[in-house]
């Protein structure tokens, strides 16, 4: 399954409207992954960064990215997707890919949160 089929799958109508059941699943769930490899360290930041975003109530997402964001992070939250995330060393690699093509494809709404924001990249929080 390709990653806008994926997306989709996790972007559904009660999810997108579920903020606080987001933040209360993401930050069970980030607390979970221990940062041993790099991929997972930039995974991490990476969905602390979409994270952020999308619960900005002063920054106007494209609704369009609101999505893909959102159903990025329940990807992420979710431990039985592609490749459950309990398998050793690769459990998160489908997860990494996923957030990865999500910032890759909205980099033009990233750069105009920070410039928006005026928050520097690396304070994800």
């Amino acid at each position: 399954m390709g990653f806008e089929k994926k997306i989709e799958r996790y972007a559904t109508y009660e999810r997108l409207k579920d903020i606080e059941g987001l933040r209360k699943a993401f930050n069970e769930k980030i607390q979970k992954i221990p940062p041993t490899m790099e991929y997972l360290r930039n995974l991490i930041l990476d969905v602390k960064l979409l994270f952020r975003i999308v619960t900005d109530r002063d920054f106007d997402l494209k609704e369009s990215a609101r999505k893909d964001f959102i159903g990025a992070l329940w990807y992420f939250i979710e431990s039985r997707d592609s490749i459950p995330d309990w398998i050793p060393i690769v459990g998160y690699w489908d997860d990494y890919r996923l957030v990865k093509y999500v910032k890759e494809k909205h980099k033009d709404e990233i750069e105009r949160y920070f410039k928006e924001t005026k928050h520097f990249i690396a304070n994800y929080f």
